[in-house]
């Protein structure tokens, strides 16, 4: 498209064809506005890629009102590209100059443009980067945020996910219609089977890592009645508080209520598995606090150590057992979870744990055990004693 005949206020447009000119507009502006005088096309694609031209062309001149002269195009087709009484308002919003701009270099946001498949192929990939990360970045963010899970912990990052997949796969359907528009043979084989590839890495993303974290995450919105309620009683002294199994949503109510209702009680005996961390790091402030014994008969690990650690005087019987591992959560990697386990080392060396012995738990994979021997956990200062 060329202006074909121009003056200070006013030009001719024209498109043309294979076979000569398949379209042509005129514009004229005024004061507070730029005018179709005239519009004149074969088909209703060109009429409307000479309006958005016309609008762009408004907006570059920062003009809010884009308007139609009398008789320049039928009523029918007037009001198909969105003038109402021949006037079409427009916007001067970033959003809209900036999809005039894409619009312009012809790698438009949402349909195939103009541009050489490389500069396409550079556009849309960054932009389907982008989107990924944004949806499966908001995953480890809404994992690691404070404060209790609620459903938008889990509708948020789920629709965030959704959105930057369908984009992305959007992008890559974009670059498959560049490859098919601008090249020919083995650069458009090459392309395409790189945007398969694309397709399936993102499903394998969303296999791997959206789906477990998400679903975790709704698991913890509800509850997490899979793990089963802990178990909380007091000794029949009334000074032994006795805490067994895996650690979920409601664990540290059920503890912090049980201390309350017994204020007598100054050794707690913990088992199980392990759970959240969340709740244990709760129980282990209310040991701590309340300036508690902890003590192990029979097994505690993972999180249980957690809660295992605030006690001010820490036991273990010769039968009893403590396991270690690095954190981890469905979904996530090493890599996401590093931050995390750096400070879970923090952790046990300021609850009094000797460094060497704080790396040694943290190395331990998350799909493994370290139960260390009575004399390691001496060493290693987790605990003051071992009863006979």
């Amino acid at each position: 498209m060329w202006p074909a005949v121009a003056s200070s206020d006013r030009a001719v447009f024209v498109v043309d064809g294979d076979a000569g000119p398949v379209a042509a507009m005129r514009l004229s502006h005024t004061a507070d506005r730029l005018e179709i005088e005239a519009l004149v096309a074969s088909s209703a694609v060109e009429a409307k890629a000479l309006a958005g031209f016309a609008e762009r062309t408004a907006r570059s001149m920062k003009f809010r009102i884009l308007g139609l002269r009398p008789g320049a195009l039928s009523s029918e087709a007037a009001a198909l590209l969105g003038f109402r009484n021949d006037i079409k308002p427009i916007s001067l919003g970033w959003w809209r100059r900036s999809l005039d701009h894409l619009e312009a270099v012809g790698v438009p946001l949402f349909s195939d443009g103009s541009a050489p498949l490389d500069q396409t192929l550079y556009y849309r990939g960054v932009w389907a980067a982008i989107a990924l990360l944004i949806g499966f970045g908001s995953i480890p963010l809404t994992i690691f945020s404070p404060g209790e899970v609620t459903l938008l912990h889990v509708v948020v990052p789920a629709a965030l996910c959704v959105a930057g997949t369908l984009f992305a796969l959007g992008q890559i359907l974009l670059i498959m219609a560049a490859a098919r528009r601008s090249s020919r043979g083995l650069a458009a084989l090459a392309t395409l089977a790189a945007a398969a590839v694309s397709v399936a890495a993102i499903g394998g993303l969303l296999y791997d890592r959206a789906l477990p974290s998400i679903a975790e995450l709704w698991e913890i919105y509800g509850g997490d009645e899979e793990l089963g309620e802990l178990d909380v009683s007091v000794g029949n002294d009334g000074t032994t508080l006795y805490v067994q199994g895996a650690y979920g949503t409601g664990s540290a109510d059920l503890v912090r209520q049980a201390l309350g209702d017994n204020p007598g009680i100054r050794r707690v005996v913990l088992a199980g598995p392990g759970g959240r961390i969340g709740p244990a790091f709760a129980i282990n402030r209310l040991i701590r606090d309340r300036k508690l014994a902890t003590h192990v008969e029979t097994a505690c690990a993972s999180a249980c150590t957690i809660a295992f650690l605030g006690g001010n005087d820490r036991s273990i019987a010769s039968t009893g057992r403590l396991g270690f591992h690095q954190g981890s959560f469905p979904g996530l990697g090493a890599n996401d979870m590093y931050e995390s386990n750096r400070d879970m080392r923090r952790f046990l060396i300021a609850s009094g744990v000797t460094p060497a012995f704080a790396t040694r738990a943290i190395d331990t994979p998350p799909d493994e055990i370290w139960t260390p021997s009575p004399q390691e956990l001496l060493a290693g200062k987790v605990v003051s004693r071992i009863n006979r």
